[in-house]
């Protein structure tokens, strides 16, 4: 079966992007690279005692060739260790918070900067320099920033993988950064948004209660809401829904809850659901979607078939 999902386009990409965490965080071998180097250099350069029956020319012809050798090999560890260190500078580098499907963790940094991380997200943080020679974080999926106001007036950057970025001093909005689009919620205070469309960057200055959406081109579209806290309802497991099409809920769960739903009749995908609704998992979700459109609930594994009654 991984055979068969990994020859699909795309899927290659994302299982050594699996594999390679997996590694990271289980390493099947932890090498001391430097105490490994010192006993192999006092090996090759020890002093050999010559046997009285070999002839001493040819002895000093074969130890030429073997110093010539245990030279080559010294190099080829210090290779190895650098590659080595290379792989894995990301995880020395940053700490990194990820969450699960359908869990949410609250962060605080260094700084008192509180950090609530939505489910099936990745935040990256520098492990040395931050709040003194930087604020900058990596965001993949989706979080809520309640960023501190620091003396120096330093800023504080949140980048995407889409290659948003969003500068602070301090104050609160949340950041959507998946697959087919990136969104930011300014609740308050001021925040600039860098970003890149086509070979253009360009820059955006946003004001409380604006919403901008990037699509997958990173055209940007800005409109005003009146209610910015329902973008960050999550935080209270309340999934708010605002002519929200099925097709829409599809996202919502593969997103939150890595469940595929498939929606039987593409007719049913455009009805849309309106309302505040509280889900502490993803059957209580599908719960409440099935019993406002009254339908039937058919689940194998992570793959929900919704049909009809």
């Amino acid at each position: 079966m991984i055979d068969d999902w990994v020859k699909k386009e795309g899927n290659e990409e994302l299982f050594y992007k699996w594999l390679l965490e997996y590694e990271h965080q289980n390493p099947q071998y932890l090498t001391d690279v430097d105490a490994g180097l010192q006993r192999f250099s006092q090996w090759a350069d020890q002093v050999d005692e010559i046997p009285d029956s070999v002839n001493l020319t040819e002895y000093k012809e074969v130890m030429t060739r073997q110093r010539a050798w245990r030279r080559w090999a010294v190099a080829a560890s210090v290779v190895g260790a650098l590659a080595t260190g290379w792989m894995y500078q990301d995880a020395f580098l940053f700490k990194t918070y990820r969450t699960e499907f359908g869990e949410t963790q609250t962060i605080t940094l260094s700084d008192g900067t509180q950090i609530i991380l939505n489910a099936n997200s990745v935040l990256e943080v520098p492990r040395f320099g931050f709040g003194k020679k930087t604020r900058q974080v990596q965001l993949t999926g989706e979080a809520n920033f309640s960023v501190t106001h620091t003396i120096d007036n330093q800023r504080f950057v949140v980048k995407t993988e889409k290659g948003v970025e969003v500068v602070v001093l301090g104050t609160e909005f949340s950041v959507y950064a998946r697959r087919k689009e990136a969104k930011v919620v300014l609740n308050k205070g001021k925040v600039q948004l860098r970003y890149q469309e086509g070979k253009t960057q360009k820059e955006l200055m946003m004001k409380p209660g604006e919403l901008v959406t990037f699509d997958q081109s990173n055209h940007l579209k800005k409109e005003i809401t009146e209610q910015p806290e329902k973008y960050t309802a999550w935080k209270e497991h309340r999934f708010v829904f605002d002519d929200t099409t099925l097709e829409e809920f599809v996202r919502i769960m593969a997103d939150n809850y890595g469940l595929k739903v498939i929606i039987a009749d593409d007719s049913l995908s455009q009805r849309t659901l309106l309302g505040s609704f509280r889900a502490n998992n993803a059957d209580e979700l599908l719960e409440i979607v099935s019993e406002i459109f009254d339908l039937q609930i058919t689940k194998v594994g992570d793959t929900v078939l919704l049909t009809d009654k």
